[in-house]
């Protein structure tokens, strides 16, 4: 194989680190699938987003997606090429970012022999790295250098993929897989390897994606015009202890706090909790202080716990959340949390080395430290960029 300056390519063998959702699912048999594939090293390469969080519905100041000349490419041919190659493979809807791009794929029937959902994505990620190559003339760009970041101004929001909407050129041998990246150094992949999917598989979910898709350029702006309330630290020390936090730090600096804790059956009776009288009682008391101004801090993993987190994020309280999941560069909540992070009235945390192996355990733990963070005096945060800088020797 070659690439686009006539050198041979050489195929590496592929590892396989997509991040999926079930190792017990067929992904060759029929499913409905929301993928989502990553620019290597996040470049905006695709377009921008325009528009403002305060921006009316239907009109241009609701943020949008605005497409580059890479971004048109993907949608008009290479996103069409999927059902041309695929014909049991129907794109149902697509959510182009400036980073990064959401399908949502139908297989209606199983696909052929040897064939799986990865190798769609394979194909399609292949074709989207060819396109930037020819568009960019990649082989005369210097290593490193950001590419093909410019938009149109006359690029038009994302439509909904049409199996239609364009010409699809018949396969060739041009088409196989792509390597990593040439021994040159100077034709990387476009993407970062491997891919993410939710299987679509519960009532009420396709619909909850959907609109999770179409929102994504109003959740990108509004991370962008509220830092601050959208804070992600990866290393913050609360009392000596290590944490991960997405959201609104400045709720850890509120003087009054109270933990939310229910174990899932009631010790008198043997009774689920939230079926007593005793739950009631206090679930009315933790939300009536919470709207006095307390923070109100858990895992929320008994039964009784998610009632009373669900309870706080409908009437926009307070809210400290503990969960056993890492935060990451690049993790991000619910949709439904996101919002509440957005108004200030929710911080996640993650404690680093949370050893405990059962859910019990867990569940102990992850509540002894709601506990501690509700008296905890002490708040650092740990840049270890800066850190790393600092200690380093001087030319």
């Amino acid at each position: 194989m070659t690439g686009p300056t006539g050198a041979s390519v050489i195929r590496r063998a592929t590892i396989h680190n997509q991040h999926r959702r079930s190792f017990s699912h067929d992904y060759r048999a029929v499913g409905t699938y929301m993928l989502t594939m990553v620019v290597e090293g996040r470049k905006r390469v695709f377009g921008r987003i325009e528009g403002t969080s305060k921006g009316k519905a239907g009109t241009n100041e609701m943020p949008h997606m605005v497409l580059s000349e890479l971004g048109r490419q993907v949608v008009e041919v290479e996103i069409q090429k999927i059902h041309h190659f695929y014909p049991m493979a129907e794109v149902w809807r697509v959510a182009m970012m400036p980073d990064h791009i959401h399908l949502l794929i139908r297989v209606g029937e199983p696909l052929p022999e040897g064939k799986h959902l990865g190798t769609i994505v394979r194909g399609f990620k292949t074709g989207c790295t060819r396109a930037w190559w020819r568009l960019e003339k990649h082989s005369s760009k210097p290593r490193g250098e950001t590419l093909g970041t410019t938009a149109s101004p006359s690029s038009a929001a994302v439509p909904e993929a049409s199996p239609s909407s364009a010409a699809v050129p018949e396969a060739s041998p041009s088409s196989a897989a792509v390597p990593e990246a040439s021994p040159s150094g100077l034709l990387p992949v476009l993407f970062e390897a491997g891919y993410h999917d939710r299987i679509i598989n519960r009532p009420g979910m396709l619909e909850n994606i959907k609109r999770y898709m179409a929102e994504n350029p109003l959740r990108f702006r509004i991370r962008e015009e509220c830092p601050k309330l959208m804070e992600r630290q990866l290393h913050l020390w609360i009392d000596g202890r290590e944490y991960a936090a997405f959201g609104n730090l400045f709720l850890l600096k509120y003087p009054l706090k109270e933990q939310v804790f229910f174990h899932r059956k009631d010790r008198a009776t043997g009774q689920p909790t939230e079926t007593t009288a005793a739950f009631q009682q206090e679930r009315s008391r933790l939300l009536r202080i919470a709207e006095e101004g307390v923070v109100l801090v858990t895992p929320g993993i008994s039964k009784g716990e998610s009632l009373v987190v669900d309870d706080a994020l409908k009437a926009q309280l307070s809210l400290i959340l503990l969960q056993k999941e890492p935060i990451t560069h690049y993790w991000k909540p619910s949709q439904r949390r996101f919002y509440a992070c957005c108004t200030g009235r929710l911080l996640i945390l993650a404690p680093w080395q949370l050893d405990e192996t059962s859910d019990y355990g867990r569940f102990h733990r992850l509540n002894d430290l709601a506990n501690e963070i509700c008296k905890a005096t002490e708040m650092r945060i740990m840049n270890y960029n800066v850190l790393v800088s600092s200690q380093a020797p001087s030319n």
